[in-house]
This record gives C-alpha cells, structure tokens and sequence, in this order.
C-alpha cells in the first residue's frame, strides 16, 4: 500500500496540489494500524490509504481541516476507549501517537522526498523513514526524511545538523520507530512488499497484475507476445519484458527472497521451460498454475533431468489458495492471499507453514 501512496502523492505534488501526510509514529494497547502506516487528506477532504478506521482515522481527519488552514504540523494522541461519545462502535483500548502534517506542493524537497522513497519500496533498497518532532512555528519544513545504508539523508532540509550527525552513527540499525536518544526522532524500517514476476499475460496474469498491485507488490509482466505483454492491457504494471524466451529473464535478472515468480503461461511446454529457470533463482516463492496431474508430469522430467524432490518442494503448486476458485478473477484472488501469506511468514522471520489442499 505505502508504493499506491508514493503514487499518489507524486501525482498530486506534480499537479501542484497540497495534502496532509499522517503518520502513525508509536501504537500501543490494541490499535487498527501499527507504527510506520500512513494516509493522505486531501484538500476536499478526500481520503487516500488508511491508519485502520475507526476512532483513530476519525481523531486524524478531525484534526487535518485546521492543519491544512494553518499549514502546519502536530503530533495528536488518540486514546482509542471508546470515550468519545462520536466514536463508532469498534473500541479497541489502544493509544497512538500521530503526525499530522502539511505537505506542501510549493515545497520541492517534498516531492524529491516521495520519489526517493518510492525507488527504494521498488528496488528493495533497505532504508528508513525518519520522523522529527514538528518544529514551532516550522510552516512548511520537511518532518520526514529518507535513510538508506549508504550516501546522506534524503529530503533532510529542516533538520538539525545534530540530529543528522546521530543519524549517520546509527548506521546499520533499523528498529521499528525507535525514538532516538536525545532527541524527539523516531526512525522507522521501509519493508520491501516484495516484487511479482508474472510470467504469462493471458486473462490470469492480467487479473493478478492488478491485484497484486492494489496490495504493494511490485509487478514485473513477462510474456514473448507483445499483443497480450504491453501497457493497455497493464497500465499498472512497473515493467513489461517481451523477450525472445520466456526464461531469459531467470538469466539475466537477480532472484532474492522477496522476489516471487508466478508461471501462469500459455501451456505446459512453457510452464516446464520457466520452472526450469526459476528453481536455479534464490526467490523466495515460485507458484505454477494447473492441475496435479500436469503438475506431476512436469515434476517428474525435471527429476530425470537431475533436479532433486528438495528442489520441487520450493513450488506453490497448484498455485493459490484452495477456495474454489474458476474464473481468472477468482484465480488472482487465491494466488494474492497465498502470497500474502507467504510475505507474512518472511516479514515474521518464519518458514511458511503450507497446508495441502484436498486431493493436492
């Protein structure tokens, strides 16, 4: 979700629109949303995103109309019992502390700030998001800048030189916004949501491109036909490959463990000559669609061709999540929850636990 917003908030600064940025710096108790999410009001009192619903988005959009008329910054608690006679019903007994801020389109450091942390959430560059205590009397001073394992803060204008100097000597540590000693800074860890390779355009690949997207995936669309692999039929897509092989890609591109290949081709014959390729990558999740049976026809050439069974365990196959699921929207919708899950596991630090589906 946080690149949909990065989306967003370059469309809108590149439009020369304003917008409030709320941030959840700490959460604690239980509370819809952790630490670190974010959503964007804009000047018609639109939302984009969400910090979770409930009493806690209802405490920031109440607080947004006098931050935009003020151009200004705050860090509001929102006490989540249920004491606000105007809360809805869900109480969940938690406390959070926001920031509410202005973001200026008049600013460029803004607009730099959204692009660079939109290239690290798509190359999986490690970083963090770095939130200051909003200044008195700041105005239209950045409260938020990018940290990454190498080069200075980026979009650092309106902080201290202090507060820079203890930033570079934590290089290396990345807690989850961890106030940093001695000054009102929280630091927040920029998670990877991993990126899609899609290998196959057709009515599946089209649905889950999409999907994907709507989720914070990163979406790589690979087909050899560029009647099916081009931009009307993947507006969303951040890349198409028409290569003159389908498993060139597995050749030319770096697999790490949030990357996640799904076979969703035209035919059997191509869906062998992919998971060829990709059993050979470091990705974190290979799935290939079809039925146990050609499942097990493929299985069993790449065992007499010298793959080992350790090798086969590593598939998603059949792909998704069984729930039943016929039309290509319904297949999209089970192979996302699957690789929801997956991402879940790795975030965790944990090995995914995988239940077989009848008759799989």
């Amino acid at each position: 979700m946080m690149k949909q917003l990065c989306d967003e908030a370059i469309r809108l600064l590149e439009a020369g629109e304003s917008f409030i940025q709320a941030t959840v710096l700490t959460s604690s108790g239980s509370t819809p949303c952790s630490a670190g999410a974010f959503m964007l009001i804009l000047e018609d009192g639109s939302i984009r995103g969400t910090a979770g619903g409930g009493a806690l988005e209802g405490g920031i959009i109440k607080a947004a109309p006098e931050i935009m008329r003020l151009r200004s910054a705050r860090v509001v608690d929102i006490v989540l019992d249920g004491s606000d006679d105007n809360a809805p019903d869900m109480i969940c007994g938690g406390t959070a502390s926001v920031l509410i801020d202005f973001i200026s389109a008049g600013h460029p450091g803004n607009l730099g700030f959204f692009m660079a942390l939109r290239s690290a959430l798509r190359s999986g560059t490690r970083a963090q998001i770095i939130t200051r205590q909003p200044v008195s009397g700041g105005g239209e001073t950045r409260n938020q800048c990018l940290l990454t394992t190498n080069g200075p803060p980026l979009g650092a204008e309106g902080f201290s030189q202090e507060i820079i100097e203890a930033l570079k000597n934590r290089e290396g540590s990345y807690d989850a916004f961890t106030r940093l000693d001695g000054f009102g800074v929280w630091l927040h860890r920029i998670d990877s949501d991993g990126t899609a390779y899609i290998f196959g355009a057709g009515h599946c690949g089209e649905k889950l491109a999409h999907a994907l997207y709507t989720i914070g995936f990163g979406t790589v669309v690979i087909d050899d036909r560029d009647e099916f692999a081009n931009r009307d039929r993947f507006p969303e897509a951040d890349e198409i490959l028409i290569p003159e092989s389908m498993d060139t890609p597995l050749l030319e591109t770096e697999f790490g463990e949030d990357s996640y290949i799904v076979i969703v081709t035209r035919g059997h014959m191509q869906d062998e000559l992919v998971l060829r390729g990709a059993l050979r990558t470091g990705a974190g999740y290979i799935g290939m669609i079809g039925s146990k049976r050609k499942r097990e026809a493929i299985y069993r050439n790449l065992l007499n061709d010298g793959y080992q069974q350790s090798d086969l365990d590593r598939v998603y196959s059949p792909i998704g999540l069984n729930i039943g699921a016929e039309s290509p929207e319904e297949i999209a919708v089970s192979i996302a929850a699957e690789m929801i899950k997956v991402r879940a596991a790795q975030r965790s630090g944990r090995q995914e636990l995988r239940t077989k589906a009848p008759g799989a």
